[in-house]
């Protein structure tokens, strides 16, 4: 869903849309690229962070405080301690150390940052100006030889979806490999909530770039999938789940696994007996993906009658959109589960799998980070994130599409929706033209892209025509036997 891209002023929304493929560079910066800002106020509260960070920022600002959070610390209890101080100007949030449980540290991480959002709106702030400076460690993937730690990217989304809701508060967003502390605390916040990544010594800023299909795929470059493969699809009942699947049963006669939360239906059972028409009917599995032990259960169902599995889909999702002020945690948790735990789940039982893929079907909110959608955002930074620290571990291919808007399949495929997206000026990416940009990437050496249909191709602001990318094309299912 990419509904937050609605409030940009389009031009002619009958206008043919255009197909725009982009896939996300992080681009070094000079000195004289970066805005300073002198009036940023000193930092009043320190949260989180070592105390080595915490001697580096009072070397500079000997005036700040320290606030302990317990990890399960709930937002009226942040409000109360917040509410001890004097009024707050700026804020510094720093993401705490690595933690071998990703799931859990998200409890200290994006839901910490969560739950002070809720504090500072029920403390009265959401009507005033604010400084709030937050930094993670190595989240973000700049440059091919970092090492990642996904384990706070989902903080990346949350915060640009704040500074949608809130844009008369001042936020600022680094990554770090180190820390800068001089330049930290002068630079100016980026538009729109988004982060400057600092390596080695040098300030980078994050663009997309469009990726130009120059010419067929060659013959070792071809989709991996194989005759009569075996395929398992989390969430494979929904509208691009099963737009894929039917692709693989119909060209490749694929056995496909669908896992699902719900019990099998008669929705489901509906698509089944359409898809079975095909080819093999897709087996359903009942089992909820961000629960580990039942997502495990599932696959030994599954390796019961399939000795190999040869690829991996996550195509899960769950959206509940609503502004920060009036979304509860359980409600941001919900859209958050479903991309963090499905994500670190699937690589847990999956990944000793001899597979030929993983693929991870994202959105472009990562990139929009709109307002109302800060449980999506948060999951779906976290999500590429995740599946760039996966690459560069996994002796298999790992992929991230990020899907605009689709119309005519999937859970936003209404007559209602689609009208509004036409006044957006956005176009519906139809399932064929889906199918084959999936066939691309898997089968060219883009690890990540986003694909969209506009008649606007600014409408993403980070678009940087002047760089590009090459890709290669693929129009017609090759086997692999």
């Amino acid at each position: 869903s990419i509904k937050g891209f609605m409030s940009l002023a389009l031009a002619d929304s009958h206008a043919e849309a255009e197909e725009l493929m982009l896939a996300p560079v992080w681009d070094a910066l000079p000195a004289d690229a970066l805005l300073r800002d002198a009036a940023l106020p000193s930092p009043t509260l320190l949260i989180g962070g070592t105390a080595a960070q915490h001697e580096a920022i009072r070397a500079l600002y000997p005036e700040a405080k320290t606030l302990d959070l317990p990890e399960d610390g709930s937002a009226q209890a942040i409000a109360d301690s917040l509410n001890a101080y004097q009024e707050l100007t700026h804020l510094v949030w720093i993401a705490p150390e690595a933690d071998d449980d990703m799931i859990r540290a998200q409890q200290h991480g994006v839901l910490q940052v969560f739950r002070i959002i809720k504090a500072l709106l029920a403390s009265g702030y959401g009507e005033k100006p604010l400084c709030w400076t937050l930094v993670t460690t190595m989240a973000q993937a700049v440059r091919p030889g970092d090492e990642l730690d996904p384990t706070h990217a989902a903080v990346h989304g949350l915060v640009g979806s704040l500074a949608k809701e809130y844009p008369h508060w001042t936020l600022r967003l680094f990554d770090l490999d180190d820390m800068p502390a001089v330049d930290l605390f002068n630079l100016a916040a980026e538009p729109d909530g988004n982060a400057l990544a600092y390596r080695n010594g040098e300030w980078y800023r994050q663009a997309l770039v469009p990726v130009r299909q120059a010419g067929p795929c060659a013959t070792d470059q071809r989709p991996p999938y194989r005759y009569r493969g075996v395929y398992v699809v989390i969430g494979g009942a929904g509208g691009i789940g099963a737009a894929w699947s039917r692709h693989l049963i119909e060209h490749y006669r694929a056995q496909i696994i669908w896992i699902g939360r719900r019990a099998k239906d008669a929705g489901i059972q509906a698509k089944l007996d359409e898809l079975a028409a095909l080819g093999d009917a897709p087996r359903y599995i009942a089992a909820d993906a961000t629960d580990l032990a039942a997502l495990r259960q599932a696959y030994l169902d599954i390796k019961r009658d399939h000795p190999a599995i040869q690829g991996v889909v996550h195509s899960a999702i769950v959206l509940k959109d609503q502004g920060l002020a009036g979304m509860d945690e359980a409600g941001f948790q919900a859209g958050l589960a479903a991309k963090v735990d499905t994500s670190v789940n699937l690589a847990e039982v999956f990944g000793a799998e001899p597979l030929d893929f993983m693929l991870f079907f994202s959105s472009v909110v990562a990139f929009g980070k709109v307002a109302g959608q800060s449980n999506y955002a948060a999951g779906s930074t976290f999500k590429d994130a995740f599946a760039h620290k996966l690459a560069q571990h996994s002796p298999y291919a790992v992929r991230i599409i990020n899907w605009g808007y689709w119309g005519t399949v999937g859970i936003v495929a209404s007559p209602e929706y689609q009208q509004r997206m036409q006044q957006a000026g956005l176009g519906s990416i139809t399932p064929e033209e889906g199918i084959a940009a999936v066939n691309a990437l898997l089968a060219g050496p883009v690890r990540q892209m986003a694909m969209l249909k506009t008649v606007n191709p600014g409408i993403l602001k980070a678009v940087d025509t002047a760089q590009w990318l090459a890709g290669c094309r693929e129009h017609y299912p090759s086997l692999v036997k």
